[in-house]
């Protein structure tokens, strides 16, 4: 890896405004704490951010900061109007109305043909437009496995970090954070955010450690290494607490958990002055290497 190479990533996170950060449905303790803690960082990084997917999550990620914002679905600012059944030709003309006399109403007006009249109950209201300028992907091996967050053409336009530690996965970010020697996908995140000098604050410490701990089954992995504990070393010195990963709890729905959750810092504002300039670490005397287009 090189310093250029950081730096076009580090360019790239910092140009960006607005931020997806997506994993699959039923993700690890590991997993969440790697989403969670990118959601975190982002956020502390001033853009806008969004953490998503496909199912609400389980009460065993329930005790991670920020799990209360993750999002089942991405919705944009358009308003998708459907009705179904349907068959061509059963609306003629659809016309509108705005109210120009200094009132607040939009009047739309859909004419069937004859012999037809629209059910009211048969309309369903939606949201649609959604897009990003970066997503994250965490833990997906192909993009499809993000079930109905995957959408191409949105994938198409943005530019994607993929951050994985499975050997199957199929390299299809701009930046390939793909280490499959890698105990966690902890460790890889924990790297990463440090390379683009985000804030690594107690909350995303300890979301961070909780996945290490766990994802490495208390560090007793046999592909826990140097990279496991020296990640784990940062994450307790920004001030996580050394007090394991959760246990798990079964397939409950988070939102049925009866347990206390700690809201996440919010500050929604950039750093103050510029970005600094990137510097690698000192505590590290060559930086991590990942395979495919990807270095940090």
């Amino acid at each position: 890896m090189t310093q250029e190479d950081l730096q076009q990533i580090q360019n790239l996170v910092t140009s960006s405004k607005t931020v997806w950060v997506l994993t699959h449905k039923n993700p690890s303790v590991d997993v969440m704490a790697s989403a969670l803690s990118l959601y975190l960082g982002l956020l502390k990084m001033g853009k806008n951010v969004v953490v998503a997917m496909e199912a609400t999550p389980l009460v065993e990620i329930s005790s991670l900061v920020g799990v209360d914002q993750v999002k089942t679905a991405l919705s944009g600012k358009n308003l998708l109007i459907t009705y179904s059944p349907y068959q061509l030709g059963d609306i003629e003309q659809v016309s509108y109305l705005e109210d120009e006399t200094g009132g607040s109403s939009f009047k739309l007006t859909l004419t069937p043909r004859d012999g037809l009249k629209l059910d009211p109950t048969n309309f369903t209201y939606s949201n649609t437009g959604a897009d990003a300028d970066l997503i994250f992907t965490v833990d997906v091996v192909q993009p499809q496995d993000l079930g109905k967050l995957y959408n191409p053409d949105v994938f198409a336009k943005a530019q994607i970090i993929n951050i994985d530690n499975h050997d199957e996965n199929k390299d299809y970010g701009r930046f390939n954070l793909v280490e499959p020697n890698a105990a966690t996908v902890s460790e890889i995140t924990t790297f990463f955010l440090r390379a683009i000098n985000a804030q690594l604050d107690a909350d995303t410490s300890n979301n961070l450690y909780q996945g290490l701990v766990s994802g490495s089954n208390h560090f007793q992995s046999p592909k826990t290494g140097a990279a496991t504990f020296e990640a784990s070393a940062i994450c307790l010195r920004s001030g996580a607490v050394q007090a394991g990963a959760p246990a798990t709890a079964g397939s409950i729905p988070v939102q049925q958990a009866q347990q206390q959750r700690v809201e996440p810092q919010r500050n929604n504002a950039p750093l103050s002055g510029q970005v600094q300039p990137l510097k690698t670490d000192p505590e590290y005397s060559a930086p991590k290497v990942y395979r495919g287009t990807s270095v940090v």
